[in-house]
């Protein structure tokens, strides 16, 4: 038998690159293991073009992607459990309410790309937060089928993803 999914909402800053990029390529390498979603806590009016074209280039879907604020998805809370909460940016970190239910909680520092004020810069970031993210994912992925959000807390304490 399978176990449900567990539900992993990725939190930045703006939901316009990191949390965006991070669910993303979890709908893309983790199949039914996880169902990823992102926002923000402060949402940009929309999804960074270069966000948008890095999916692309790499053939990830980015059709209905766009910026969201984490009030959408604590409104829902009593219909989408969210089991796993990961935050990636230090503002996401120390502003993240409290959450129903109680979900695991994990912090994974990942540099903005849209801090970078010249556009070489900026596109590095990008590909840098990209190849981290999809090496943290990775190896999220690759632990064993987890029964529970709290099991999948001591997996990601063993592989060094809980700070």
């Amino acid at each position: 038998m399978n176990p449900k999914p567990l539900t992993v909402l990725f939190l930045s800053t703006g939901n316009a690159a990191r949390s965006i990029l991070a669910e993303s390529l979890m709908r893309v390498m983790a199949g039914n293991r996880f169902f990823a979603r992102s926002a923000g806590y402060a949402p940009l009016s929309e999804v960074h073009p270069a966000a948008i074209k890095l999916l692309e280039d790499r053939a990830i879907p980015t059709l209905n992607l766009h910026t969201k604020g984490w009030n959408e998805f604590l409104a829902a809370a009593s219909i989408m459990k969210i089991d796993v909460i990961v935050t990636l940016s230090e503002e996401a970190r120390v502003s993240c309410p409290i959450w129903p239910d109680n979900p695991v909680r994990v912090h994974w520092t990942v540099d903005d790309p849209l801090s970078a004020t010249k556009e070489d810069v900026r596109e590095w970031k990008f590909r840098k937060c990209f190849a981290t993210l999809e090496s943290r994912i990775s190896a999220l992925i690759k632990t064993r089928v987890a029964q529970s959000a709290n099991e999948l807390l001591l997996q990601l304490k063993d592989i060094g993803m809980v700070v």
